[in-house]
């Protein structure tokens, strides 16, 4: 049995002066990019470009898809955040932002009227763009609906694209930010462990993935983006959710968490446990060895001053051959609020950033041959520091697997 892993975390703690510090540096960070891409202002839809620049999040997988919150970030001053309807959780005189209701065009809310009330909105963005002094018609976007994107060409805007610029000012992280992340760990470590202590044989899929996410929802996770969980013949290939099928003894029950934890940082972890009280195949253990092993030759090379693309080179190469053709789309990438740029990949390597102190890495291994019975998938999340990389994630790893012989 393997020691408990608890969620030393209550996720009321977190106070309105981190947060409100997180949203600050957010901020110099995004104008500082946006000025570095010659970008007078950018309109944002994005949940995690909103959090990321306010502090505040409201519905956030509901605010995924509708079009119903949006923030105006000029190059110089404070962000104008239009404010899904009726919600007053951001109106806070210490806020960085001045808030407005959002006039929602969604279809879901106005049906035929959609292209007026975009268009009316967009009247108002350009006055507010005037306001502020910003006589420029270009403006930056993350990501927007059809309505939007035509109402604003329609008034002589040019649409340029945002989202690098938000990429690049997320990849640092502050020190508020990477002790959100720990959190987001803790909650998400605890979980796992539970999957693992009470994990039998003759439940489902479905049953275990719930072991996990009840768990994590407890402890105030707000959401998961995935429900990658796979056992069995179903561990390979890799990108199966979990299912109603029933884990037998001696099974291997892989999966990954892609947590969004208590703080609204992502916890992005895979783990691979053995079911039922049964020792492992020479197959399973070969499979975790080779997985493992790829890991740490990522670590080993996961270094302040490295060069991503270069990394990709170096590593694809230490990737064995034979799950090549299965294999996971990224060497790494990076997490903050979500899966992030920048990210170490096995090809196409034109161009690539240097890795710094500060920059938050999920490396990942699955290996599983073409038509093979079982594939295993593991993770880490690391934090790149001046001595290297650190391990964050805690969650336990199954010795009856991990060992070679």
């Amino acid at each position: 049995m393997i020691e408990s892993v608890q969620a030393a975390v209550d996720p009321t703690q977190t106070s309105e002066a981190l947060v409100q510090r997180v949203a600050a540096y957010g901020l110099r960070r995004t104008q500082a990019a946006m000025k570095e891409h010659d970008l007078p202002a950018a309109l944002l839809f994005d949940a995690d470009n909103i959090r990321y620049l306010t502090g505040t999040a409201v519905m956030r997988a509901w605010t995924l898809h509708g079009m119903d919150r949006f923030l105006l970030v000029p190059a110089d001053g404070s962000p104008v955040l239009w404010e899904y309807p009726s919600v007053r959780t951001a109106e806070d005189p210490r806020r960085l932002h001045e808030l407005r209701s959002a006039p929602s065009w969604s279809v879901f809310d106005v049906g035929t009227r959609s292209a007026r009330r975009a268009a009316e909105f967009v009247g108002e963005l350009i006055a507010t763009l005037r306001s502020l002094g910003i006589e420029d018609d270009r403006i930056g976007i993350d990501r927007t609906d059809a309505y939007g994107f035509l109402a604003l060409q329609a008034a002589g805007l040019s649409v340029q694209p945002a989202q690098f610029s938000l990429e690049s000012a997320r990849s640092i992280k502050s020190a508020e930010e990477i002790e959100l992340i720990r959190r987001s760990l803790a909650v998400c470590d605890a979980a796992v462990a539970h999957l693992y202590e009470n994990l039998r044989p003759g439940m489902t899929e479905l049953e275990a993935w719930s072991l996990f996410s009840a768990h994590a929802f407890i402890n105030g996770a707000e959401y998961v983006e995935c429900r990658l969980l796979s056992s069995g013949p179903r561990t390979n290939p890799w990108f199966q959710e979990a299912t109603a099928r029933r884990i037998g003894p001696g099974d291997v029950v892989s999966f990954d968490t892609d947590l969004v934890g208590p703080s609204g940082y992502l916890a992005d972890v895979s783990r691979a446990y053995l079911t039922g009280d049964v020792r492992s195949t020479e197959r399973q253990r070969r499979l975790y060895g080779d997985a493992e092993e790829f890991l740490q030759n990522i670590l080993d090379e996961l270094r302040p001053g490295a060069d991503t693309a270069d990394l990709g080179r170096s590593l694809c190469k230490k990737f064995p051959a034979k799950y090549h053709a299965q294999r996971y789309p990224f060497i790494a990438h990076s997490a903050g609020l979500s899966d992030e740029f920048p990210t170490i990949v096995f090809d196409n390597h034109d161009t690539g950033v240097t890795v710094q102190p500060g920059m938050v890495f999920c490396i990942e291994a699955y290996v599983g041959e073409v038509g093979d019975a079982e594939g295993m998938k593991l993770e880490e999340q690391v934090l790149i520091t001046d001595a290297g990389p650190e391990v964050l994630s805690k969650a336990p790893h199954d010795t009856r697997l991990a060992q070679r012989s």
